[in-house]
């Protein structure tokens, strides 16, 4: 395998200026164009650095945990997608976990986290107790960011425009002529679901009856089941806002199974967006979130070298809203 002196020598500079080069030392000086060199010659000899010899040098394990709930979830991707970015930027790798996939995985995981086997943790929780090992394991001992739901680990929260694209939504079916709007709101008690039902709110005013409000974790199943009991209860709505797209394909679903056409009876809007959304049998009106460059910062916020990290950090990236056939004026017909 080559070594930086190799890679030097090819190069026509020093070992020294190699490391930095591949190190993205942010401090050095040098031409594009030697860095290019530098570069050209890394990838002609495929060098790949000591990790392991890195590590026992700086402390560092060059490794970031990142945890979600349910890996499967396909929100999750693009997250990802910004946040393997980043870490590529900053030299680091990226550890994923899945907080739901069992005890045993959850204990490997916090042992990682605990003994120092990743140099920092981004947490996307989902207020269960799957989560309680992980923050267990990683209170105080490493730099903590957590994605849209504050669960007192401290270091950092990362939060998306949640009220705004709740009211985009519901601004929508307002304009389409809906008056009787639900709300298939996300888990109850997380910081982004708050956030999103202030949105509803906001656009609702006076209309905003709890009754037409139902929580669904974000599965299919559960979004199919909880609609299913909420256009039982109320059978007037014409609209819905779903504050997580899986848990709106559900919704789909169980408006089929009582008979109702969407949209001609019941129009659904989702947050968040999905490569599937669009090819459904109905495809699905979405508000898109800046998924990615959620990922991109928290990835770049859990990098920060500071004893203390910033307490909250909001996307400014405004949401945008897609529409697809899942929405028309109430009783429309083509």
């Amino acid at each position: 395998m080559a070594t930086l002196a190799e890679i030097a020598r090819r190069a026509g500079v020093s070992s020294a200026l190699v490391s930095r080069v591949i190190n993205n030392d942010e401090t050095l000086r040098v031409s594009q164009e030697t860095r290019e060199s530098v570069l050209r010659v890394v990838q002609e000899v495929n060098y790949a650095p000591n990790v392991a010899a890195q590590s026992l040098r700086s402390s560092k394990s060059g490794t970031i945990a990142f945890v979600v709930h349910d890996a499967a979830n396909p929100v999750y991707g693009e997250i990802l997608r910004g946040a393997q970015a980043e870490a590529e930027r900053q030299n680091k790798a990226i550890l994923l976990g899945d907080s739901a996939a069992g005890n045993v995985g959850n204990s490997r995981l916090a042992q990682m986290i605990g003994g120092g086997g990743v140099d920092g943790l981004i947490l996307q929780a989902a207020g269960v107790q799957a989560d309680n090992l992980i923050i267990k394991a990683a209170h105080k001992k490493i730099p903590v960011v957590q994605l849209q739901a504050d669960i007192g680990l401290g270091g950092s929260l990362v939060q998306l425009p949640d009220a705004p694209a709740a009211e985009i939504a519901t601004r929508h079916l307002k304009e389409l002529g809906h008056r009787t709007i639900g709300c298939l709101a996300t888990v109850e008690g997380l910081t982004f679901t708050e956030s999103r039902m202030k949105g509803w709110q906001n656009e609702m005013g006076a209309d905003a009856d709890p009754s037409l409000v139902a929580h669904s974790a974000p599965f299919a199943v559960e979004g199919e089941a909880v609609t299913r009991e909420l256009l039982l209860r109320r059978p007037d709505i014409t609209g819905l806002v779903c504050f997580n797209v899986v848990a709106a394909i559900g919704a789909t679903r169980a408006a089929t199974a009582l008979g109702l056409d969407v949209p001609r009876d019941l129009s659904v809007v989702s947050i968040h967006d999905v490569k599937f959304a669009e090819d459904l049998k109905v495809p699905l009106t979405v508000v898109r979130m800046p998924l990615a460059e959620l990922g991109q910062v928290a990835t770049k916020t859990v990098c920060i070298e500071t004893p203390e990290l910033p307490a909250r950090i909001a996307i400014e990236t405004s949401p945008e809203f897609v529409q697809r056939q899942s929405t028309a004026a109430p009783g429309w017909r083509p």
